[in-house]
């Protein structure tokens, strides 16, 4: 077998709060009687509980009962192909999916249960917590709040609802637009900021993560400068990630064990437009070759092995990321010599040879999506940076996306995102997509 190794110079150990907790620790206050739920415990509850739905949407699990956003949005994108054979998830992959797919509604609905449980805790702090001016669990359950928005502008396509409860009554949403989502996140991020428990020297971190995630949602937009502004104190060694563990199931790292059990396999060159990330050999992007085939016994099983066991952690927003929007603010000033500066000052801390500056400002797209998309691979980046190029670079979605004839037979559809679900006809105002296109 060939295996590739991982530059890990830049990568440092998971963030823990010296005034909050983890997700993983063993003495949190994660069940609680019924008559605590409006205490402090109760308080603490739910936020473990909202950073577990918020792992489960982004990651997935080991139970096998929903794939998770770096997975699914990996595969309708050209990072993964599917090696396994259940017809939701080959939809996905093949650019055809339709809105009664199951693997769908489960990812939509899990993402909002996560955005419903980080925005809950985040007021159940602030109404119940012992200190609340000085708690950074407030700002923490904000940003985790404005990344599923992020997420859902990013995969889905425009016209996702956002409902709540109020008591005990659903208050069905209306759909918001693509842009609209980006907005409501950078609303949560700009939120966590205020928050007093997120100004202070101990709480940096907190910080640091509404910074990149309203750095991404400001890029989204194609606000570059202020993207770029929004991340510039973050520091390129910073890490924000989720946690997971061997055991039990629920806790374990679904990109992992996917890959592992021969279900996604790592692609290259996918649809002849994807890109090289297996022939290009780069450390970011570290694969076994197995040398035989994936579960449904044709597709060549090339196993991911960034992720090397069921307990490791998932990157949500680093200071890589910080400094990839810098970058990109550079190529449209246009500065495609800075750009570069930032991009080999990256690769040389990572062990990389440098780049050559480009020629061209479509050269400079190039490289600038090609350097994202190694460094962020199997993080949940690629899907909403391949939409950006059609929507913002102006590019035809046959030369971004993977089209021509699919890999297990038959062609690619024309799919740049994922539909709204069936189930969500159940809201009145829910009027499907609004456009599919971008």
């Amino acid at each position: 077998m060939r295996q590739m190794t991982t530059a890990g110079a830049l990568l440092v150990a998971a963030l823990t709060l010296s005034t909050g907790c983890g997700l993983l620790d063993t003495d949190q206050p994660n069940i609680v009687d019924p008559g605590d739920v409006e205490t402090e415990a109760g308080a603490q509850a739910r936020r473990i509980g909202a950073i577990s739905d918020f792992a489960f949407a982004q990651d997935g699990d080991g139970t096998g009962s929903g794939d998770g956003h770096i997975l699914l949005s990996g595969l309708m994108a050209d990072e993964f192909v599917l090696s396994t054979t259940p017809p939701t998830e080959q939809e996905v992959d093949q650019r055809r999916v339709f809105e009664n797919n199951s693997t769908l509604f489960d990812l939509f609905h899990n993402l909002h249960r996560a955005r419903a449980a980080t925005e809950a805790a985040a007021s159940a702090l602030r109404e119940f917590g012992a200190d609340p001016d000085f708690d950074p669990g407030i700002g923490e359950m904000l940003s985790l709040a404005g990344f599923t928005y992020v997420y859902f502008g990013e995969s889905f396509c425009s016209g996702v609802p956002f409902s709540r409860l109020e008591g005990e009554e659903v208050v069905f949403g209306a759909p918001q637009t693509t842009d609209q989502m980006f907005q409501t996140a950078v609303g949560q991020f700009d939120a966590a900021l205020a928050e007093p428990g997120t100004a202070g020297e101990e709480s940096q971190e907190i910080a640091y993560l509404a910074s990149v995630g309203k750095g991404r949602a400001l890029l989204n937009r194609g606000l570059f400068a202020e993207a770029a502004a929004a991340v510039a104190a973050v520091p390129t060694d910073f890490q924000y990630v989720t946690e997971h563990a061997d055991s039990p199931l629920r806790l374990q790292n679904a990109i992992y064990s996917y890959s592992v059990g021969f279900l996604w396999s790592v692609s290259d060159v996918e649809g002849g437009v994807g890109l090289p990330f297996r022939s290009a050999e780069d450390s970011r992007v570290p694969f076994v070759d197995e040398e035989t085939s994936g579960l449904d016994g044709t597709t060549p099983q090339f196993t991911l092995t960034k992720y090397p066991e069921a307990s490791a952690s998932v990157v949500v927003a680093d200071g890589i990321e910080a400094r990839l929007i810098e970058a990109e603010a550079l190529l449209q000033a246009p500065d495609l010599g800075g750009m570069t500066a930032v991009l080999n000052d990256l690769r040389d801390a990572g062990g990389l040879d440098p780049v050559d500056e480009p020629g061209t400002q479509a050269e400079g797209v190039d490289l600038l999506f090609s350097e994202r998309a190694f460094w962020m691979f199997a993080t949940g980046h690629r899907l909403g940076d391949m939409r950006r190029l059609i929507r913002q670079y102006g590019r035809t979605s046959d030369t971004v996306f993977p089209s021509g004839t699919y890999i297990k037979g038959g062609s690619y559809g024309g799919d740049v995102n994922l539909p709204i679900p069936q189930e969500e006809g159940n809201n009145p105002n829910a009027v499907g997509c609004l456009d599919r296109n971008a």
